[in-house]
């Protein structure tokens, strides 16, 4: 869609278009001039158009978008447009910016190093997953997700993702109903008009954004549909060939974007099966969003920052994918539970244990982990420190950073936090102020989130040493 240079509101206020931010189902967003305000224009413009869309944001003002981080249309605008204004942060990127590379790129991995690499990647979609749970928990469906109505903070990090396109939701509709969706992304009962939108379709969409984001390759379009006829790939995308890593089928296996090995966790190769295998053909076999998060965050807290390269991989490999590197020297936040039964002396060890494997052997309870390397600085979140079901923006509890030998740990959020070493009888407390510590591989500490006499959660700080040491 070409854009007007200038459009003009209701109330007769105009605006300077700059250039395209997103393409959806329904039409494009332009930036307005001055930022912190965007334009979504619409293709159709009807009369009949104009007055759908002022019902339709009567009705989005009535919505209970209380808690959901999503840009709120504020007025309409006037012919021959057919569209509104809306809030956005300024410097916002679309959510697509991470899918695929420019072609001024100068290699895939450059670029995908160079847009934050896997760590930010696993963020970004565990945010995302995150704001649809908060919209899937009040009932309503996003109906259009795409890369371009997904929209990442200018600053280039995860800590606020933004919904666009406000006008799309809905409560659940039936077959039949007029669907609007962004070719590449809708559910297959979509395009064969066998369902209406609801929160499995968004749930779709939203698993082949993950892939793409995470391998830069669509799920179902493999090599055989790159080469094959046009009918090919709407076959693919109507749920009638196999996706690109169907453990069953390599008929339509793809050679394009990065190795799946290096990027996808296994807790995550299994959602993916369930979403693009079964879920495929089955809306109910898929993954909704509250699994999705909880894996997304988990990959994301798993991997490492190479020092030589600065690229982000699993910790589970020796060494980085990307530049051969030995895998370093790292701290390793474990999260586990504080047994309140097990008096007040906090030694580590007086956790909730519960059995594993076949030995019976008890260990601590995982609930979570962080792996820090040096140089590196980390926000423990509420997420970590509290079990919260999401991490939201302002939810950091203790800033972590690892310098040579020593541990620096700051309160975030303005409380005081007991820090206690591995025999319990050196305690501190962590505040604004910051604590360092010295680790080694021997040496343990736990940061307690709570009272004695209460069960809570508890990080250990643990030295991993590098094989090559």
């Amino acid at each position: 869609m070409d854009a007007p240079l200038q459009v003009t509101d209701t109330n007769g206020t105009r605006y300077q278009l700059t250039h395209s931010l997103g393409l959806g189902g329904q039409g494009e967003v332009f930036a307005v001039k001055g930022g912190r305000l965007a334009a979504k224009l619409l293709r159709c413009q009807t009369s009949a158009a104009r007055e759908t869309l002022r019902n339709k944001l009567a009705r989005v003002k009535r919505l209970d978008l209380s808690g959901v981080p999503i840009a709120r249309p504020i007025i309409t605008l006037r012919e021959p447009a057919v569209g509104y204004i809306m809030e956005l942060l300024a410097h916002s990127h679309p959510l697509g910016d991470w899918l695929r590379p420019p072609r001024t790129a100068a290699s895939l991995l450059d670029w995908y190093r160079q847009t934050g690499g896997l760590r930010l990647r696993l963020e970004l979609a565990a945010r995302t997953a995150d704001v649809l749970s908060l919209l899937h928990g009040k009932g309503l469906v996003f109906s259009d997700l795409s890369p371009g109505n997904v929209f990442v903070d200018g600053s280039g990090s995860a800590e606020r993702v933004t919904l666009i396109d406000a006008d799309n939701l809905v409560y659940e509709s039936t077959a039949g109903s007029r669907v609007v969706y962004t070719p590449g992304f809708a559910a297959p009962e979509l395009l064969h008009a066998e369902s209406g939108v609801n929160t499995l379709t968004d749930a779709h969409s939203f698993a082949v954004i993950t892939y793409q984001l995470l391998t830069v390759r669509h799920p179902l379009i493999g090599d055989a549909v790159d080469s094959g006829e046009p009918e090919r790939e709407q076959e693919a995308l109507q749920g009638l060939l196999p996706w690109v890593e169907d453990p069953g089928d390599t008929s339509n296996c793809s050679s394009r974007g990065l190795p799946s090995a290096e990027v996808v966790s296994l807790r995550l190769r299994e959602l993916f099966q369930r979403a693009f295998g079964p879920g495929l053909r089955d809306p109910r076999l898929r993954p909704g969003m509250p699994e999705w998060s909880d894996r997304l965050w988990t990959a994301a807290d798993a991997t490492l920052r190479c020092p030589d390269c600065g690229s982000t991989y699993y910790h589970n490999k020796t060494e980085c994918p990307w530049c051969g590197a030995h895998r370093p020297n790292y701290v390793r936040v474990f999260i586990t539970l504080w047994n309140p039964e097990a008096g007040s002396e906090k030694k580590l060890g007086d956790f909730v244990l519960r059995p594993t494997g076949e030995s019976g052997r008890r260990q601590p309870v995982t609930l979570a982990q962080c792996l820090i390397t040096q140089g590196e600085s980390f926000a423990l979140t509420r997420r970590h420190a509290f079990g919260s079901s999401s991490d939201s923006e302002g939810s950091a509890v203790i800033g972590v950073s690892v310098e040579e030998s020593r541990l620096y740990l700051t309160s975030l959020d303005d409380r005081a936090y007991d820090l206690v070493s591995a025999d319990g009888k050196t305690r501190t407390a962590v505040e604004t102020n910051g604590v360092a510590l010295s680790l080694d591989a021997k040496s343990s500490w736990g940061l307690h989130f709570g009272p004695d006499d209460e069960l809570h959660r508890v990080a250990l700080f643990r030295l991993v040493a590098s094989e090559q040491t």
